[in-house]
């Protein structure tokens, strides 16, 4: 039997592209493959599944912060981190919850504000420690990642990509990411297995959230 944990994931890939304003409990639970009773046994409403989805989404930013300060040893993970962040959310779950729950719609907005400004302040210490290139200013660093990463997911949801071009691209995309902003010095220091481990997470991600669109 399905656990609570593992259908709120299954809810957050509905909704993050088909949103939830258009949704009903019969529809989500027929999207996620149990009966109408059995998601009522876990969320007596569907305000309780989009507080849900939304707790998992400020879950992982409070479970992986963005250090005060700068350290090598935390450059790979922080930086993987930030990029599966970058692409978890859609226009349409923030266009839905920004209409139903304001309230709620402006936590969010607010906590992955607070994240990425935290993070920018990151990888400017990162330059100034001479890890990654300094080319570029923190903004624009991020404002590419972002970019890269959204416009592969864009192509997806427009269907002008398959789903395995699109996970070519995204594993394209991280090791571009990579080389473009690591010193060579740094580059050196890379832990492959920590690299690989997060593809195959970000590719499970994208899969099982861009599949129900295909």
């Amino acid at each position: 039997m399905i656990n609570q944990k593992d259908l709120t994931i299954k809810l957050n890939h509905v909704i993050l592209i088909q949103g939830f304003q258009k949704l009903s409990m019969s529809k989500l639970a027929t999207a996620v493959g149990i009966s109408r009773a059995s998601l009522y046994l876990y969320f007596k409403n569907k305000d309780d599944i989009v507080q849900a989805v939304v707790d998992r989404h400020l879950k992982f930013i409070a479970e992986h912060p963005v250090p005060k300060q700068f350290s090598p040893a935390t450059f790979l993970p922080i930086w993987l981190d930030s990029l599966l962040l970058m692409g978890s959310t859609t226009t349409t779950f923030t266009t839905d919850l920004r209409k139903g729950y304001p309230e709620l719609s402006a936590t969010f907005t607010a906590a992955y504000h607070d994240y990425f400004e935290q993070l920018r302040v990151y990888v400017g210490q990162a330059q100034t420690s001479q890890f990654i290139y300094d080319l570029y200013t923190p903004d624009y660093v991020i404002f590419q990642a972002k970019t890269l990463i959204c416009g592969v997911l864009d192509q997806v949801r427009n269907r002008q990509l398959s789903l395995d071009q699109a996970g070519e691209y995204l594993e394209s995309t991280l090791h571009f990411q990579l080389a473009g902003l690591l010193a060579p010095s740094s580059q050196a220091q890379l832990d492959v297995k920590q690299v690989a481990g997060f593809e195959a997470t970000v590719l499970r991600e994208f899969r099982e959230t861009y599949a129900l669109i295909v």
